[in-house]
């Protein structure tokens, strides 16, 4: 069995990945595209795995979901009890509390599932439960206030874009806190327990936050950028404009509310046109007709604002809360 990582190797494989995304633009290759193919669901076999430790293997026929503690009427639910519930079909964007800005550890799929709030209904939730404390199968726990766990929006699903959950992803069940980072919404989960008290989880133990609602984020679809270290001496892509750059944005429950665009990196900003904001839990697509007056050089950044009004600084150190700095990429201008 392999041991869970240690939360310094996890700040070590973000950063990294954090500083790929930062190297100068000459060690990515710039691919760009003219059609609006983007900000669509993200199919299941590429869609980002973050694991606590390794993928469980979950037996549907003898998996249970238990629904304790603090409850009048504790529950014990089976595989087929779940299935047998009125299904919803919510479509969500999921991303990773290690994402850095324009990184890869996000995704959005169409979930379908059941509803947890009548689950808790059931149960009567005590008025002495504070916290709830969530477990999984593969040995992680969470928790956050049982207030928080009582929303409409939270769901558990058992599909993910029309299929059962792939083991990675958590079958034969999981569990959706809209708007959190992905450290709060187990994969596997087996047990939710309302509580009198507050209970750490496994990564809050550790240092890192304990309320994880998502900052406010954002990255490019088109010029996307790929390649690392091994390609880091090419020269700087040239791009061809007239041309339309595409992005993605995300926030917390509030939305997104505006994106600009710095071709100038950050001196001056323009705003980029919201061509698809349908809801705060998924990522809200952007446009941006880029046509500078001169070739040359250009450092791009982009930058979100959330519905309270909160930008995404310049910067944004990961320190065990998310990253939520402006992203950045370099191109070269040939005219066509």
């Amino acid at each position: 069995m392999k041991s869970p990582i240690s939360r310094r190797r996890f700040l070590r494989l973000t950063g990294q990945a954090a500083a790929v995304a930062t190297f100068p633009f000459a060690s990515r290759i710039a691919i760009a595209s003219d059609a609006p193919k983007y900000g669509g669901l993200t199919p299941n076999d590429k869609f980002y795995v973050t694991t606590y430790d390794t993928t469980p293997t979950v037996d549907p026929a003898a998996w249970r979901l238990r629904i304790k503690g603090l409850v009048a009427n504790p529950l014990e639910l089976s595989y087929a009890n779940i299935r047998s519930l009125a299904a919803i079909n919510e479509t969500l964007t999921l991303e990773c509390i290690g994402n850095p800005p324009d990184g890869s550890s996000i995704g959005n799929a169409k979930w379908t599932g059941v509803k947890l709030r009548p689950l808790l209904d059931r149960a009567r939730v005590s008025s002495r439960a504070v916290w709830c404390s969530m477990r999984a199968a593969d040995g992680y726990y969470t928790g956050l206030p049982a207030d928080e766990l009582m929303r409409d929006e939270n769901f558990l699903p058992y599909l993910m874009n029309g299929a059962p959950l792939p083991p990675e992803h958590g079958f034969p069940l999981r569990i959706f806190i809209p708007g959190k980072y992905g450290m709060k919404q187990p994969k596997w989960i087996t047990e939710i327990a309302f509580l009198d008290h507050q209970a750490p989880g496994y990564w809050e133990a550790r240092g890192w936050t304990n309320s994880a609602w998502r900052k406010v984020n954002s990255g490019f679809f088109a010029p996307h950028v790929e390649g690392g270290m091994t390609a880091m001496f090419e020269h700087k892509p040239r791009v061809v404009t007239p041309m339309v750059i595409w992005g993605w944005a995300l926030a917390g429950p509030s939305g997104v509310r505006r994106v600009q665009l710095s071709t100038d990196d950050g001196a001056t900003w323009r705003d980029a046109q919201l061509v698809r904001n349908q809801s705060p839990y998924v990522w809200t697509l952007w446009k941006y007709r880029f046509n500078p007056p001169t070739p040359g050089d250009y450092m791009l950044r982009v930058k979100a604002t959330d519905g309270k009004g909160v930008s995404q600084p310049a910067t944004d150190p990961q320190t065990g809360s998310g990253m939520g700095g402006q992203a950045r990429i370099a191109l070269e201008v040939v005219k066509a």
